[in-house]
């Protein structure tokens, strides 16, 4: 084996890291809007820009949390041998 090659296992690995990544991305999306919906439901009218980059900083996090509960439950992605 060179040392450039990676050593692939058996068992196929879980989603793809872009699928995660895009999942995050959407979960924290989600996220933000529906904390800003309920800060405008509580009679919220505007916010500085603090507290914008604290909602989206708190969805980042809650996005990524929420990404790394659900990986290891999302099905195997089989990808085919390289030739």
């Amino acid at each position: 084996m060179s040392p450039t090659s990676s050593r692939r296992p058996d068992t196929p690995a879980g989603p793809p890291r872009w699928l995660l990544v895009m999942l995050a991305a959407g979960i924290s999306l989600l996220v933000a809007v529906v904390f800003l919906l309920v800060l405008q439901a509580v009679g919220v009218e505007a916010i500085s820009a603090l507290g914008f980059v604290l909602v989206v900083v708190v969805a980042a996090f809650v996005g990524g949390w929420l990404t790394r509960q659900l990986a290891p439950r999302l099905p195997a992605v089989r990808r085919p041998p390289r030739s």
